[in-house]
């Protein structure tokens, strides 16, 4: 009982809870007492007042040694540890005896750092460019993301760490020093992304594709760790909301590779007719048409459509017209397996700590049962809602050769394949639809030379303002080594904000040797 008590009073709600417990203990305590004064005033026979004395005092001395018993083992449960060091302001509470561990980047670079004889304290060098994955630890606002889950390891209580705590705890008072947390990011990446978003709202997610290892995970605007309290009250801009793995999003253009994905490994590949006024699903439906209609309108002209284009053409011109017709003819029955098997309507866990998991927000796709349904989900819009962080994963299966792994964010996390999203032939075949997307189509502007960059665009239509902008990428073409994920909320067309993001980080990341040189699966 007292462990899942300890378990709410650590949650985000724990000081709430905590007050809302001394008012229901003290209103108990007033009625107990009241009770026991005027009952020898109850008429002999009426009422045995005698029991209600034993029940009340029993009650209250049953919990005071289950509680005694839970202070002298305390420093064995981790439970007890956080709640000491969050709630007791003593000298000798249990925080104490712990100097709180770091936690480092890839490549030994401090991201979090204890602060020498401040029981709170704690350093970060990247400030608000890395509060998303890291968290904070603070004597007010508690505990959150890595700096939550991996608590008991950094505090020095982890399971393996317990080695007769009690002994330690109650007599020799000396310090005990946290483990060190090391993760896949890179500082220099992760704080490149943050600049580069220039306070935008959005998010970066960098990956390598044949191990799920994440090199950046951005959300923006960021925050100060060290004062979270204006970040949790601004709702407008909602800081202290992680885009990258909670912010749920039409995909727009970006959905087409797992359309196309999804036609290739049925073995098909059709040419469909792309007039100008678009595409009808059905009675009752309204035209699918190219993004290039909507601009020849607009000039007073009109559009006359791409005419027949393969599935290469049309995702190198990235015509909605095209894909329609392909999510319509692959039918229910493979879109919704593909869905499945991608893990969109699905959390994807990225960090596994002793205290819990960190994991994304599930994405939205409904199971369809009717074609006509899947020429808007085809395009990435309608009902259709993603995380960045399933984009980048679905972008490094193609990138892998096929197979989806679970990404991750801890350097000691195991390597995890989730699935083969795509068959091996698929995965070829996809690569130089992107390849050619990029040297010729939509993504041009990403085409690096003798990187042989591969990517798609995405514009997705949202409320209460323009467009949101994508751009998913790999490189280089033959052995990707990189995958780059960038949106940017309100941003317009894919190419005009999000693209621009995405091609300065790859540039980057090629010169501090993660594009060309061969990713070591085990890092």
């Amino acid at each position: 009982m007292l462990e899942i008590l300890m378990d709410m009073l650590n949650g985000e709600r724990g000081p709430d809870f905590l007050r809302a417990l001394k008012i229901v203990f003290l209103a108990f305590l007033t009625i107990a007492a009241l009770a026991i004064f005027f009952a020898p005033a109850v008429k002999p026979g009426k009422v045995n007042y005698w029991l209600l004395r034993v029940v009340v005092t029993g009650s209250l001395l049953a919990v005071l040694v289950y509680q005694a018993t839970w202070q002298l083992l305390g420093f064995t449960k981790p439970e007890f540890v956080r709640f000491m060091r969050r709630y007791n302001k003593r000298p000798n509470a249990a925080e104490m005896q712990v100097t709180r561990g770091p936690i480092l980047d890839r490549r030994g670079m401090v991201l979090a750092a204890p602060v020498a004889g401040d029981m709170w304290g704690r350093r970060y060098p990247l400030g608000e460019a890395a509060v998303h994955p890291l968290g904070y630890y603070h004597s007010k606002f508690g505990i959150t993301a890595i700096e939550r889950v991996c608590d008991p390891a950094l505090s020095g209580f982890a399971p393996e760490k317990r080695e007769d705590l009690l002994g330690k705890g109650l007599f020799a008072q000396r310090a005990e020093e946290g483990a060190t947390v090391t993760l896949t990011l890179d500082a220099r990446l992760q704080q490149k992304a943050y600049d580069l978003l220039e306070g935008r709202k959005g998010a970066v997610v960098i990956m390598r594709p044949h191990s799920g290892a994440l090199l950046a995970l951005v959300s923006s605007p960021g925050f100060d760790p060290l004062n979270p309290g204006p970040a949790i009250l601004d709702e407008e801009n909602s800081p202290a909301f992680n885009r990258a793995v909670q912010g749920r999003y039409p995909p727009g253009s970006t959905f087409k590779i797992l359309i196309a994905g999804t036609a290739l490994n049925r073995g098909l590949s059709p040419v469909y007719a792309c007039p100008g006024m678009g595409y009808i699903a059905g009675p009752n439906t309204p035209p699918i048409r190219d993004s290039e209609y909507y601009a020849y309108e607009r000039k007073g002209a009109e559009w006359p459509g791409w005419g027949r284009l393969t599935m290469k053409e049309a995702m190198t011109h990235s015509s909605n017209v095209y894909f329609a017709q392909l999510g319509v003819g692959c039918g229910p029955e493979a879109f919704n397996e593909m869905m499945v098997r991608a893990r969109i309507n699905e959390p994807l866990i990225y960090l596994k700590g002793d205290s819990g998991e960190l994991q994304c927000s599930r994405g939205n796709v409904p199971e369809i049962s009717k074609k006509r349904t899947l020429a808007q989900l085809a395009i990435g819009q309608g009902e259709v809602l993603v995380t960045p962080l399933h984009v980048a994963c679905f972008t490094a299966a193609v990138a892998s050769g096929g197979t989806m792994f679970r990404p991750r964010l801890c350097k000691n996390e195991p390597v995890e394949a989730l699935v083969e999203l795509f068959a091996p032939k698929t995965a070829e075949q996809l690569k130089a639809m992107l390849r050619e997307a990029v040297v010729s189509g939509t993504g041009k502007p990403a085409n690096i030379p003798e990187l042989e960059v591969c990517g798609k665009t995405g514009t997705a239509q949202a409320p209460g303002g323009e467009d949101h902008a994508w751009f998913t990428c790999f490189a280089p073409r033959k052995h990707p080594n990189l995958v780059v994920t960038v949106l940017v909320e309100h941003g317009g067309f894919g190419a005009k904000s999000a693209l621009p993001v995405a091609r300065e980080l790859i540039e980057e990341a090629d010169r501090l040797g993660y594009v060309r040189q061969a990713e070591e699966v085990a890092k």
